[in-house]
């Protein structure tokens, strides 16, 4: 009898836990799939503020899942000039919520930009603070 009850418990066990890993996947293949287009949206609107400049974006998605949000990492490079531009954004792909945005333009203009919540915004003093900011968001 105790050991029916042992494989029943370990049953409904295996039931749930694979029941939240497949909506889990599931969750991922939505965040990927938006995350693509909320890339085009980005790159769109770049274009539109300077439509003469080339640019190269590069990207990764993450579903969150502490957070239930589907963010993506956008790393930019903007060649104007006589000078590149490159930014990093970190945002939630379906809100465009910013949580954390790195600009460095040559010869010498930084923004380091972090804002965990809308009430809470600081610059950070370095790429490798910005760095591992993003990365805290990019794990869970």
């Amino acid at each position: 009898m105790r050991m029916r009850l042992l494989w029943s418990e370990l049953l409904c066990f295996l039931l749930l836990t694979s029941g939240a890993s497949a909506q889990s996947l599931e969750q991922q293949a939505l965040c990927a799939k938006q995350a693509k287009i909320a890339l085009q949206e980005y790159e769109d609107d770049n274009r539109k503020l300077s439509p003469n400049l080339n640019q190269h974006s590069e990207y990764q998605s993450h579903y969150n899942t502490k957070l239930d949000k589907c963010l993506i990492n956008i790393q930019t490079m903007i060649f104007g000039d006589n000078n590149i531009t490159t930014s990093v954004l970190l945002m939630d792909a379906f809100e465009q919520r910013v949580y954390a945005s790195y600009v460095w333009a040559s010869p010498q203009v930084n923004s380091c930009d972090l804002i965990p919540s809308s009430q809470d915004q600081r610059t950070c003093s370095s790429k490798e603070d910005f760095d591992a900011f993003v990365a805290k968001y990019m794990e869970e």
